[in-house]
């Protein structure tokens, strides 16, 4: 196994060799884990999904009193770390934050290189430091488990921390984040302030804040384990222990960069680039020297305020310009022709890729270099099904689309060291802001169709990230899935060119693939929607190939 680790100016540095997780999942207490909808629900019971999503979810906290302090079973505690810290190689910034709140001042304690179980207990007892645990799913299986369901329920990246603090401690100033935050207290107790949000949900997190500028809380509560608490994003918060003993609790978050906002620069991207092609309006030429009476310059007075004097001016304004106002009218003529050329479907393929590219695998799946070798391949009476349907996508790839452009990271990412309470999910790698996703132009499932396949369907381990069958010729159809992401390196920062296993077929297997994909049950191999024997054959092989699908044992 290997893991990277990230230096705080977000570039991924050498890499360190560590022990593998062990594979036994912990006792889930009461969490009901069996799928993504009952896993959120006994997450949040005994409130309801529905009120939870009507009165709650981006509006309200949420406070949930169990006084079961056996409901989170044994997801995390002060005993695992210190399991952990025996078992793992873990590093200071990368793996474990080590900090405190002492007099309204955050102080970083953290070392150079790996943190051991000594230095673990000397910083615990003698400097009252929190710890802040990036990312335990990579290590703990229970963890695991329920956060690839909440993945799958949210469709978003859902990380964690867990955060051990010491008696009468605190660990991080008031501040706010960037994403939804779902609390579970599992030892001992804490004490939360949230505050009224300095900008409601929030894009992007504060650094500290002092208390002088947060006023005061709207709301005070002390978890004990079994707890609960939510809030939405930009609402500032702290959390401090109390003088019983240590507190333990995970921080949930989701929803980083998963915005109207952000579908939104995704369509109309889209949306330009099929203008530009289809409508002669967006390729006229813009009005003749308009820089005459656009620009800054021209309206100096509503970015710079003027110290009032005796004598007021005039103010620089081109706002009354008639020539200002035509303009402006063409604008909102041309946004209202670009409506039509929205492809929702498109837009949400592209906002999709970083999320299948960077999620947990499924739970309990197997990396491929583990998986049985000696399973039979399908034959044309096989039976098969998905073995994980919510993490496979269908997507349509464009003859004039890139897609190792449309699939990969952005080179300049930025993956942000974020050590706040909570804010896990600043340390994703952000997904391609200029991606060209493929042209939304219909080809029907003759176009294209030749006898050449889709993949290999081999044991060629050349890339395990590129597609099979790279031989394929635009347009085609691509299945992409999660199953070869890697758990261990799971919001801690990737490489920048990150992107979804993907397997491309001809553009006539659309029509098949995509009705398998839509299919829960067995479905005979030769009754798949191809004309060709060997077609069939080929997708029950290249789907097998890439652990996708189970055949039915006879």
């Amino acid at each position: 196994m290997v893991k990277r680790k990230v230096s705080t100016n977000g570039d991924t540095a050498a890499t360190t060799t560590t022990k593998k997780p062990k594979s036994k999942t912990p006792e889930n207490g009461k969490l009901d884990i069996s799928s993504p909808e009952v896993a959120l629900n006994s997450l949040l019971s005994p409130t309801s999904l529905k009120e939870f999503k009507e009165n709650h979810w981006e509006k309200k906290f949420l406070h949930i009193k169990r006084k079961d302090t056996a409901f989170y079973g044994n997801l995390f505690s002060l005993e695992t770390m210190k399991e952990m810290l025996e078992e793992h190689d873990l590093n200071y910034e990368s793996d474990v934050n080590v900090c405190r709140y002492v007099d309204g001042e955050k102080e970083i304690l953290n070392k150079e290189g790996e943190i051991s179980l000594k230095e673990f207990n000397e910083l615990m007892d003698k400097e009252k430091a929190t710890f802040q645990v990036h990312q335990p799913q990579r290590f703990i299986d229970g963890l695991w488990n329920l956060m690839e369901k909440m993945e799958t329920y949210f469709g978003s990246l859902v990380g964690a921390n867990v955060y051990i603090t010491p008696a009468d401690s605190q660990g991080l100033a008031p501040h706010c984040d960037d994403v939804e935050i779902l609390v579970l207290q599992l030892e001992g107790k804490k004490t939360w302030k949230l505050y009224t949000p300095m900008v409601e949900l929030s894009r992007d997190y504060t650094q500290d804040l002092s208390q002088e500028d947060i006023g005061e809380p709207m709301f005070e509560v002390t978890l004990e384990p079994g707890d609960l608490l939510y809030f939405p994003r930009g609402v500032i918060h702290q959390a401090k222990t109390t003088s019983d003993s240590h507190s333990t609790h995970i921080s949930m978050s989701t929803y980083q960069q998963h915005t109207w906002g952000d579908f939104l620069d995704h369509a109309v991207r889209l949306a330009i680039d099929n203008a530009m092609e289809d409508d002669v309006e967006f390729r006229r030429g813009l009005p003749v020297n308009y820089l005459q009476y656009l620009g800054t310059q021209k309206n100096i007075s509503s970015y710079v305020e003027e110290e009032e004097k005796e004598t007021k001016k005039e103010p620089i304004s081109n706002k009354d310009d008639d020539r200002v106002k035509k303009f402006k009218e063409q604008i909102k003529s041309h946004l209202s022709k670009l409506v039509d050329h929205i492809d929702v479907n498109q837009a949400a393929d592209s906002m999709s890729s970083d999320f299948m590219a960077s999620r947990l695998p499924p739970f309990g799946h197997a990396p491929p270099e583990v998986t049985d070798a000696d399973e039979v391949p399908p034959t044309l009476e096989s039976q098969i099904k998905l073995k994980y349907p919510e993490h496979v996508r269908f997507l349509y790839l464009d003859e004039e689309d890139e897609d190792e452009e449309f699939l990969s990271m952005d080179e300049d990412s930025d993956i942000e060291e974020d050590q706040e309470e909570g804010a896990v999910q600043d340390e994703k790698p952000k997904a391609k802001s200029d991606a060209k996703p493929p042209s939304p132009k219909k080809r029907t499932s003759s176009a294209g169709k030749r006898k050449s396949k889709g993949g290999e369907g081999d044991d060629d381990e050349e890339d395990d990230e590129d597609a099979v069958g790279n031989d394929v010729e635009l347009p085609c159809i691509a299945i992409c899935h999660s199953l070869n992401n890697e758990r261990e390196i799971h919001m801690t920062g990737s490489p920048n060119d990150i992107k979804p296993a993907m397997l491309k077929l001809p553009i006539h297997f659309a029509r098949a693939v995509s009705a398998f994909l839509l299919t829960k049950d067995f479905v005979s191999v030769k009754d798949l929607e191809l004309e060709e024997e060997d077609d069939k054959l080929h997708l029950a092989t290249v789907l097998f190939a890439d652990d996708l699908v189970e055949i039915k044992s006879s």
